[in-house]
Parts: structure tokens; sequence; C-alpha cells
């Protein structure tokens, strides 16, 4: 029976992949910006557990470049934090779809006004906030904001997107008209065969083969006979660029076909965002932990939900079991149809299938579909159904480790699984002194010594957390205050002298666990700090309200564990 519900899942999964095109307006939407459309990143690209969600616009390596309505519609949500979009702004349209705009330096006055008297009210500087039809109209050509780097941006940028406005699925611009110049065909640069069966081998190996096609005059080829057996699938590394463009962007579609008939294919139309995760079953997950590498897989895992397949057979896995050559073919476009294609021959032998014995393993068997737990004296682990991509055999083993002295370091299974949703962890702590104990959490270390906070709380002898990888784990301390210093020059005076100074900045760090809450005030009534993590800097900018004179400043930041620092100061306007 749970075999057939998983048949009917998948097939259900295919089948809504086979739906039409859906048929987008064409020119209803505006540019955002008033120069040249150009691109650093656009719809699709592969990112660190997403696909992204739009097109990423140059705006000539500065901030402040004006942005603009793409349509008329009203200002349906405001969104401002530390990470993420960063500073970003919602406008909902009357055509069923909102458009979005992220890194912002800053809005437009009216939107500014409403944006400061929510954070006032709330006296914080993060806000995510629901606006009604009528509070904040715009109309198609007018200026909402000006561009920036706020957020989790790598430079200067404006992040658009066009959303599905009931669904909140974002949709590929391109749909809407949105043109780029291009006359290059996308490139391909690796070609991967996996044996995926227990008894399947490439090469007579039980491990990845990856292969660089020779590229020549636009023309691509492989020479290489690969010998494969069993279940086998196969992927591919390949990115796309713009006229005049050296980015490596993604591609809009990949299509497998084996002896001519099509065994898989994707297309970058649409996603949801509570799927976009299941990007780390559509990459060789351990391929891009182990080596950086960007493969994409043209055959699925059990557990995966992405909307982006367009007809696959068999998940996209050929049982090789004859002695004959085959050909595969790779087919990869971009949005305007540019295509870079190149065949594969592999060779079936039935020679080299291996005799697998699985009654001698002790290891545990985790089932994707279904709840997985570990437990012994030390560890208890609990995965929920649909945390996997596909099914293991789960490891386990530990270590001591000097320098963790409350527990074990714990190796749960590896890094180089990838995993869709959190699973509790809980870890027994070894001599904890009660006064350490609401300082307790988990840590993970990697295989290069770096050490990450995983949050967790201690009760009845464990310290327990959530987290969405595998790894090494063992309980930490965080029992030291953020370091907070004044970072805007004031010449060592008693009273700092901000007279001309635009901004106060404090240098904010942490140890551990991370900068979680402050809060700032002069002469004891709040002000708005923004927080800049990338720099470890929270600044105030001077309201032109502040009365000239001597006033007190005072700001308190707390990390995760509540270790709090006070910073206290006066300063002359």
């Amino acid at each position: 029976m749970q075999k057939i519900i998983r048949l009917l899942t998948i097939a259900i999964f295919i089948g809504y992949s086979l739906m039409a095109q859906t048929n987008y307006a064409q020119n209803y939407f505006a540019l955002p910006v008033h120069i040249p459309l150009a691109l650093v990143g656009n719809f699709g690209e592969l990112r660190p557990n997403h696909f992204h969600a739009g097109l990423d616009i140059r705006t000539n390596g500065e901030e402040g470049l004006p942005i603009y309505a793409v349509a008329d519609g009203y200002v349906s949500r405001i969104k401002i934090s530390a990470y993420g979009y960063g500073k970003a702004i919602y406008i909902t349209h009357p055509n069923g779809y909102t458009s979005l705009y992220g890194h912002l330096r800053g809005y437009t006055s009216e939107i500014t006004t409403a944006v400061k008297a929510i954070q006032s009210n709330r006296e914080t500087f993060e806000v995510d906030t629901l606006l009604p039809p009528d509070y904040l109209l715009v109309t198609k050509g007018q200026q909402v904001a000006w561009s920036g780097n706020t957020g989790s941006s790598g430079g200067p940028h404006l992040h658009f997107e066009i959303r599905n406005t009931k669904t909140e699925m974002p949709i590929n611009p391109y749909c809407f008209g949105y043109k780029v110049a291009d006359n290059v065909a996308p490139r391909i640069e690796e070609l991967a065969i996996f044996p995926v069966g227990k008894a399947a081998t490439v090469n007579g190996k039980q491990s990845m083969k990856k292969i660089k096609p020779r590229y020549n005059n636009n023309h691509y080829s492989v020479i290489d006979t690969v010998y494969v057996s069993g279940e086998i699938g196969f992927g591919i590394k390949c990115w796309d660029s713009e006229t005049g463009s050296t980015n490596h962007n993604g591609v809009y579609s990949i299509e497998l076909q084996a002896s001519g008939r099509k065994l898989y294919a994707h297309q970058l139309e649409t996603f949801s965002f509570q799927n976009a995760r299941y990007i780390n079953s559509h990459i060789a997950y351990a391929e891009k932990e182990k080596n950086n590498d960007l493969i994409e897989k043209c055959f699925l895992s059990k557990n995966d939900k992405l909307e982006i397949y367009r007809g696959v057979e068999h998940a996209g896995i050929i049982h090789f079991s004859d002695d004959s050559i085959h050909w595969l073919k790779y087919i990869v476009k971009d949005y305007d149809g540019n295509t870079a294609e190149v065949f594969l021959k592999v060779r079936s032998s039935s020679k080299h299938t291996l005799v697998v014995n699985e009654k001698n393993s002790v290891q545990p068997f985790f089932d994707c579909f279904t709840e997985n737990k570990f437990e012994n004296d030390e560890v208890k682990i609990i995965l929920p159904p649909a945390v996997l991509y596909d099914d293991i055999n789960f490891e386990y083993s530990k270590t001591l480790d000097l320098k963790a002295p409350y527990a074990a370091l714990h190796h749960i299974h590896t890094s180089t699984t990838a995993l869709q949703s959190e699973y509790s962890l809980q870890l027994k702590a070894v001599k904890l002194p009660d006064s350490l104990q609401s300082k307790a959490c988990i840590i993970s270390i990697s295989s290069k010594g770096k050490v990450e906070y995983e949050g967790g709380s201690y009760a009845d002898h464990y310290v327990s957390t959530k987290t969405k990888h595998f790894g090494n784990f063992t309980i930490g301390i965080d029992a030291t205050p953020p370091h907070l210093a004044l970072a805007t020059k004031s010449k060592g005076q008693a009273v700092a002298n901000f007279a001309k100074a635009r901004i106060i900045g404090i240098s904010a760090t942490d140890n551990l666990s991370g900068i979680k809450t402050y809060r700032a005030t002069i002469d004891g009534k709040w002000v708005l700090c923004e927080y800049e993590p990338r720099k470890n800097l929270l600044y105030y900018i001077f309201d032109d309200a502040l009365k000239s004179g001597e006033h007190s400043f005072r700001i308190e930041v707390a990390d995760d564990k509540q270790n709090t620092s006070v910073l206290s100061f006066k300063f002359k306007r």
C-alpha cells in the first residue's frame, strides 16, 4: 500500500508539471528603473537552499537610483529586516499580481512617514506589516523608493519580483515581456553519471563520474564511452549569460532525452516558496558540500515536491541491464531560446552489476516518508516524515573533545546529506554547573573547525534544539555579553562632539549566539537604530527634530542567550 501511495504522489507531481504554460499579460508592467535593463542575477538561479525568485537589476554599482512602481496599485506590505531583502516594499496590482522591490536604501516621503510611524509605535527597526488597499495608492511610473544594498545583499542592486497575489508564487518576470539583449547560448561545463541503485555501477564502480565535454565553435562533444549497469541517473552543470555580460546566471530549461525519447525536463517559470528548499534534492548536494560544484540532477529523489518539472519518466532513472550502446542528449535553453546540446554515449553492461548483501548491515534504516528515531544514553534524535529526500542507512558515532567538556562530539550521520526541514536533537549534558544551564546551547563544528550556533535550551539533563542539517554537534556555553564600542570618532572627549555628524555608529559584535535584540534611547526616549550585520554596526541617523545642546545616548544589546551589554555616553549636538 505504501508503495502505491508513493507512486500516486509522483504521478500527481508529474501531472502538475505537465500543465500548459500560463498566458501572462505582455507590456502591462513597466521597468522599475529608468536605465537600460541589465542583470547580475536572473530568475531560477541556484542559490543556497532556494531558487532565486526574481531579477537582480544592476544600478550602475551605486545606491540611490530612483525606483518606480511598475503599474498602478497600492502598497500592500512593507518589510524591513537586517537580513533577506533588507528594506523591501510590495505593491499589489489590480491584474492579480504583486511586485516586490528589495535591498532598498529607503522609501519616498509618504511611505517613509508611514514606516517611521509603525517603527515608532512598535519601538523596533524590523517590521513586517500588511497595509489596507486604500492606505498608500501608487500609479504606474511613480517613484516609490531608492535602490540600495540592505539586507543579505552582496553589492548595490535592485531585487525585483512579480508574484501571483493569491498564491504568492513568484513568476519569472521574463514571462511578462521583460527583455534583456541575449544572443548567447547557455554553457555546459560538466556531465555527471550517478549509480542510483544499490547494485548499480559506473565504469565498474559505485561512485559518480563527471565528464567535461569538449567545446569548439559552439559545439559540444564527448568522446569517452561510459560503462553503466543497473539503475543510473544523470546530471549536468550549466549556466547562462546575456549579450555583453560575463555573469554566470541560471538557465531556463533542461531536457534529457534517452534514445530520442524525453526522459526528464524542467522549466523555471514559477515555484512556491514553501517548496523552494527542495532545491537541495534537485542538486547533487554532496558534490556541492565537498567540492562546491553545482550539478543539477536530471532524476528525482523519492521526496521532491518542486513544481518545475515538465514531464519525467520513471523519475528520470534508467535501468541498464543489456549489453548495448545507448545515446543520451542534453538540451539546455535560456528564455530567448538560445540552445546548447550535447550527446553522451553509454554502454550498458550486464557484467558489472554488484551483488549486495544487506543482511550484515547494522545501520538503522530511515525511510524518508516516515518518522525516524535514534536514541542512546547520550543523544535523542527524531526526524519527522519528509525531512529526508531519500531513504538512508543512518550513521552515528561519537568522539571525546577536550574543548567541549560538557558533552561528547556527536557525529550525526553526514553533512553531505541534505534535509528539507528541521529535526529534533537532544544531547545529554555532563557535569554542567547549575550556573551555566541557562547559557547552554548546541553548537555544530564543521570538518574545517568552523563553529556555528544551533540554539537550544537546557532541561532534565539534556540540551535540546531543532536543526536542518546533519554533522558534528556538541554542547557549548555562551555566557559572554556582546561587545559594544563607539564607532563614530569622538576624539576621546568626555562629551562627544556630534555637531556636524550624520549618525551615531556603534560597533556591536558577539562571540557565539549573535545579536538578538537592541534598544537605543536619547535622553530616555526611544530612538530608531538600524542594524547592518555585515558591518557589525548599529547606527542612529540624527533627526532634525533633535534640539541643539547636550544629550545622553544609551543603547542596550542582548544576544540570543540573554547576555546583555550597555553603552552610554553624553554628546553635544
